[in-house]
């Protein structure tokens, strides 16, 4: 705390004035003083506690719109990225009875004009939904991979060794790297 040091006045005769009365003033002044020096640093050390509090307050307010911030800008970008996955999976049927038709008119050893323009249409097809991040899941001779392929049953193979997808009964595919529909597979006993 602040010392206050308070001088005795002295009369113009170079005498004290008289005690009791003086004194008593100055140290009712002196204890004024001190309890006003107390308040005084009470309450600084109170708003200064309250701007600590404040501080660490808006510290934790930025990191809460920091994250905030850089999850919405995830989501965005998952939406933009999967906007068009409801349409995807309701055209892979379409692009199977394609592809169907297509082995179909090459099993017949037909080659019309009728079956080069369903190629041409399922060539363009599948271009666009490839630019829009659609993959084709590789299935026949690979290890089979519970997360993309859904087995059917198992087969004797002579071909394959044991775990190997054999034949693909349904294509399967991913949208931006995540599977929209599982390959339906044959494996290798």
């Amino acid at each position: 705390m602040t010392e206050i040091k308070i001088e005795e006045k002295k009369n113009s005769g170079g005498k004290k004035n008289d005690g009791s009365k003086s004194k008593s003033r100055e140290s009712k002044q002196t204890r004024e003083l001190r309890k006003k020096i107390e308040q005084l640093e009470q309450e600084n050390k109170k708003l200064q506690d309250d701007a600590g509090a404040l501080r660490d307050q808006l510290l934790r307010k930025a990191a809460e719109f920091d994250n905030y911030k850089r999850r919405t800008e995830r989501e965005f970008l998952d939406n933009i990225q999967n906007a068009s996955q409801e349409l995807i999976v309701e055209l892979l049927p379409v692009i199977d009875d394609l592809e169907r038709s297509i082995a179909h008119a090459r099993a017949n050893e037909q080659d019309a004009p009728m079956l080069q323009g369903v190629e041409l249409i399922y060539k363009n097809l599948m271009t666009l939904l490839e630019k829009r991040g659609l993959k084709p899941i590789e299935a026949i001779g690979h290890e089979f991979d519970p997360d993309k392929h859904n087995a059917l049953m198992q087969v004797d193979s002579d071909q394959y060794d044991s775990g190997v997808v054999v034949d693909q009964h349904v294509k399967g595919y991913t949208l931006n790297d995540k599977v929209i529909r599982h390959a339906q597979v044959m494996v290798a006993k």
